[in-house]
């Protein structure tokens, strides 16, 4: 191996090892979020609906994919999805164009899994 090789396989190593290192440090700044959130709506802080969704989804009873894909269809999880929805027009309505378009495609996705579109 030439040293123009080896030097460019150190880069790439380098690289490797600090992308790896960034995607610990968020898996673990989400994960605290995730328990924060979790906490929050374990004692009611997020409100009635999301303690009832926590307390389902620690019995195993649904998931938050669940919530927010659609799948999960109790009373609870279809206000979260409506309060979600509500939210995210909100938001788009403040965004740049681009970002809004990007938006509102996002919301057609959520439409359509939930069979609205």
């Amino acid at each position: 191996m030439s040293a123009r090789e080896e030097e460019l396989l150190q880069r790439v190593e380098a690289l490797i090892a600090e992308t790896q290192r960034d995607a610990e440090r968020v898996a673990r700044q989400d994960a605290e979020r995730d328990q924060r959130r979790e906490e929050a709506a374990r004692s009611g802080a997020l409100g009635p609906d999301w303690q009832e969704v926590q307390r389902r989804v620690d019995a195993g009873d649904t998931t938050l994919q669940d919530v927010f894909g659609g799948t999960d269809t109790t009373p609870a999880a279809l206000r979260l999805r409506e309060q979600s929805r509500a939210t995210i027009e909100a938001t788009a309505a403040e965004l740049p164009l681009e970002l809004r378009e990007e938006a509102e495609a996002a919301q057609h996705d959520l439409d359509r899994i939930e069979g609205r579109a």
